[in-house]
């Protein structure tokens, strides 16, 4: 029952992707547009019933603790997403924004079932209540992170997209009115600085965990060093935007970036592992 809601979440969601991104290519024909509007709406609302569902079931299921591998985090991270789209949906009521978001949520569920299989067993190892407590401090910040970023990506994108067409005045692909660039921008920021300070307590929790086990501050393992330059690139985003005063499309630009980077990287060091604890850390954080 579990794997057919997540089948059903799944195919509901690529629906939705289709129908927006038909409206974000094709120009508005009177009548229709409405019509698919409510379409991609009643087809994303069904994918997260059955996406909450399965949650929901995965959670009460023994064999699985949360956040403890990738595909658990992953599809965690997908759920929120879709949250996070329903929200922002309500403000910034346009198509462009669920076009990018929603295969967001697909590739994020996609990502899960491929990482469903090879995760790592903690069976056997005794976890203190103080290696707890900073494994929920660490983890929880970690996917707050993860979930923003992916916001920003796509907020920055869709940035740049709408400022593009503005400025070439009748575009074909962008004949309809875009998402006004100010809410774009302020959330934009938004994003940016909730991510910097979930990195901020990710590092934090990490290092004192560290520091209490006897360990090592600073290692070599992929997911300390992509963290740590991630922090560091975030906050020169900060910088540049309350600062150095940077316009909003070339901050846009740099978010870009920055996330793709970010987004490259994780994916890369999830299909390799196939894992989100950290090797060298003895698989508990």
């Amino acid at each position: 029952m579990t794997h057919t809601a997540a089948i059903l979440a799944i195919s509901f969601y690529v629906l939705t992707s289709g129908l927006l991104g038909y409206r974000v290519i094709r120009p508005a024909i009177a009548g229709s547009s409405s019509w698919l509007d409510l379409c991609a709406r009643v087809g994303f609302l069904i994918g997260l019933i059955a996406h909450t569902f399965t949650l929901c079931a995965m959670l009460q299921d023994p064999r699985i603790s949360a956040l403890k591998n990738g595909a658990d985090y992953f599809f965690l991270g997908s759920w929120l997403l879709a949250v996070a789209y329903m929200i922002l949906s309500i403000r910034v009521v346009h198509p462009i924004l669920g076009a990018f978001l929603v295969p967001g949520v697909v590739l994020f569920m996609g990502s899960s079932s491929y990482l469903l299989h090879p995760t790592v067993s903690v069976a056997g190892v005794e976890i203190s209540p103080a290696t707890q407590l900073f494994s929920f401090l660490h983890s929880v910040p970690a996917l707050i992170s993860v979930v923003s970023l992916a916001l920003a990506f796509v907020v920055s994108t869709v940035f740049l997209i709408v400022d593009r067409g503005i400025k070439r005045k009748g575009a074909s692909a962008l004949m309809f009115g875009g998402p006004n660039l100010q809410v774009l921008d302020r959330l934009n920021r938004r994003l940016v600085q909730l991510g910097f300070i979930a990195i901020s307590l990710v590092v934090l929790s990490g290092g004192l965990w560290a520091v209490s086990e006897q360990k090592p501050v600073f290692t070599f393992d992929t997911s300390v060093v992509s963290g740590l330059i991630v922090w560091v690139l975030l906050a020169a985003i900060l910088h540049v935007r309350l600062v150095l005063k940077w316009s909003p499309k070339r901050v846009s630009r740099l978010t870009v970036i920055v996330t793709g980077i970010f987004f490259v990287s994780f994916f890369a060091v999830m299909a390799l592992a196939g894992r989100v604890t950290h090797a060298s850390l003895g698989g508990v954080l």
